[in-house]
Order: structure tokens, then C-alpha cells, then sequence
């Protein structure tokens, strides 16, 4: 039963950012399309390659399980800043899109109070460093 529990516990992982990281390489592709929409927003342009590369590398992190808790908090940040900037007003659409940024929020919570699961790199790091203490003088 542990296998699985691990094994749901990555993959859930995955599943969580996979919007990210798909939306990240979108950004990469389409980047002057998402440069004016930023501008229509009076959002400066500088900012598109800090969000696709938290975007990207932040999915890769929490897929991999790496400093996952410390991602997650910059997840949630985008995700509700996002909303605020690109989707103000009231309409289904933008109801819908405040929606999965809020679930999204709530899956990163989970992931900050719960961690990365074992099978992840944040616990091989914490297993290699509890045998590997040294002391200094």
C-alpha cells in the first residue's frame, strides 16, 4: 500500500502543474502575443520571462520534488496576482478562470503543509543530509 500511496503522491505532484508548465512553453512560443496582452494590462513586459520561468522550471521542481514547499509559495502568488491583473470585472469567463487559479492555490497549500511525498527529491535530500552530519570547528 505504500507504493501506491507514494506513487499517487508524485503523480498528483505532476498533475498539479502540468496548466504551468504547459502555459510556460505557450508563453514561450507565443511571446509577443503575450507581451502586448501584458502592456493592455499595464503590466511591464520585463516581467514575462520571470513568470515562464517560473512557470517551467517551478513545474519541473514540484514534479521533480525539489524545494517544493518554497516553489509552491511562488505558485500561489502568481496564480492570485495573475487573477487580479488579467481578470478584473465580473463575466462567466473570468469566473471560471478565478475558479482554477484558486484550486490551484488550494493544491499548492496542500503541497506546502504536506510536502513532496517520499518518492521526491526534497526527501532524498533530507535522508542524505541527516547521514551525512558533519561537524565543523
Amino acid at each position: 500500500m505504500g507504493n501506491v500511496k507514494n506513487g499517487i503522491w508524485a503523480l498528483s505532484r505532476l498533475l498539479a502543474v502540468g496548466l504551468y508548465f504547459i502555459s510556460g512553453l505557450d508563453k514561450i512560443t507565443h511571446y509577443d502575443e503575450n507581451i502586448i496582452l501584458m502592456r493592455e494590462h499595464q503590466v511591464s513586459g520585463y516581467f514575462l520571462p520571470l513568470v515562464i520561468l517560473l512557470e517551467v522550471a517551478g513545474s519541473m521542481a514540484i514534479t521533480a520534488g525539489f524545494l517544493t514547499r518554497f516553489t509552491c509559495v511562488f505558485m500561489i502568488v502568481l496564480s492570485l496576482t495573475s487573477g487580479f491583473l488579467f481578470y478584473p470585472g465580473y463575466s462567466h469567463a473570468h469566473l471560471m478562470v478565478w475558479l482554477k487559479n484558486i484550486s490551484c492555490c488550494a493544491g499548492f497549500l496542500l503541497l506546502i503543509i504536506h510536502g513532496a511525498g517520499k518518492w521526491s527529491l526534497d526527501n532524498r535530500l533530507e535522508i542524505y543530509f541527516k547521514n551525512n552530519k558533519r561537524v565543523s570547528i
